[in-house]
């Protein structure tokens, strides 16, 4: 329903012709004529559309009804894996979705979220990271794990024996996270305790000097474990020192903009402009 409302207008449907007093073309605005079961919607959307097509969609969830959601549906995917293997079969496995859906494998982007800790040697970056980990307590590590689960309170267990059997909490909310904490803790035989200080302070593998976190986004990128990377960080001055010591890295090395090629969000991803429905039926009947 929602992208039947973003193809209200056609592209060329506003042709603001003063000499005429013509504003728009009647025939290019189309209504939705929805009708649900819990709500109706006439149309058009009250704005032209957009100079991307439509706004770009992001799915982010890897369950396997995430995974079809993206292939799909989404222009992008935001994605978490601990490694590279499980980065490359991830990657693999939506582009082939995608395909299954009638879709091109360029259609989608993939996009791991990474928090890159950067030193100027590996032992200051190691250090940086011990500094995080440290602030967490036990308490707060508990409520912090609690949200993945339905904000189950997991202060009730005892903090250093297994993980507790809690069923199917956590189908409902992060699936697929939470379907990996509770089969890493059986198969490692995790107790609460080291399960919490893992959810709290996740260690990744982006920790280390400017070029050995250019290195591996170079591995992701070019073995097809990554389309690109959302980044975020912890400290304070983590992105200013992404910015300024690994993209230069990048950027040397030929596989970082450096300047934009778009002036949307949409050219900027590489993903394509998705052609009005309305105007791709009319073409079809001419052809």
């Amino acid at each position: 329903m929602t992208k039947g409302l973003w193809d209200s207008w056609e592209d060329d449907a506003f042709v603001r012709d003063k000499a005429s007093g013509v504003f728009f073309d009647p025939s290019k605005m189309h209504k939705l004529n929805h009708k649900g079961k819990y709500f109706s919607v006439e149309g058009p959307l009250n704005v032209g559309r957009s100079r991307q097509g439509q706004p770009v969609i992001f799915q982010a969830g890897s369950s396997e009804s995430g995974k079809n959601l993206a292939a799909k549906e989404a222009d992008a995917v935001f994605t978490g894996q601990e490694n590279l293997q499980e980065a490359k079969a991830f990657y693999k496995d939506v582009k082939d979705r995608a395909v299954a859906f009638g879709r091109s494998r360029d259609d989608i982007v993939i996009l791991p979220g990474i928090g890159p800790i950067i030193g100027r040697t590996q032992e200051e970056a190691e250090r940086k990271y011990e500094e995080i980990a440290n602030l967490v307590s036990i308490d707060k590590a508990l409520d912090y794990l609690g949200r993945f689960f339905e904000h189950h309170d997991f202060a009730q267990y005892p903090l250093d024996e297994p993980f507790p059997d809690i069923g199917d909490l956590g189908s409902n909310s992060f699936r697929s996270g939470t379907d990996k904490i509770k089969k890493d803790a059986r198969e490692q035989g995790l107790t609460l305790r080291q399960v919490a200080l893992r959810a709290a302070t996740p260690r990744g593998q982006f920790i280390g000097t400017p070029e050995r976190i250019a290195d591996q986004i170079q591995q992701w990128h070019e073995e097809e474990a990554a389309d690109g990377f959302i980044i975020h960080s912890t400290l304070p001055s983590g992105l200013n020192d992404f910015v300024e010591l690994v993209v230069p890295i990048l950027q040397e090395r030929g596989i970082y903009r450096t300047e934009y090629e778009a002036d949307t969000l949409r050219g900027n991803l590489g993903v394509q402009i998705p052609a009005n429905r309305y105007t791709l039926a009319k073409a079809s009947v001419e052809a």
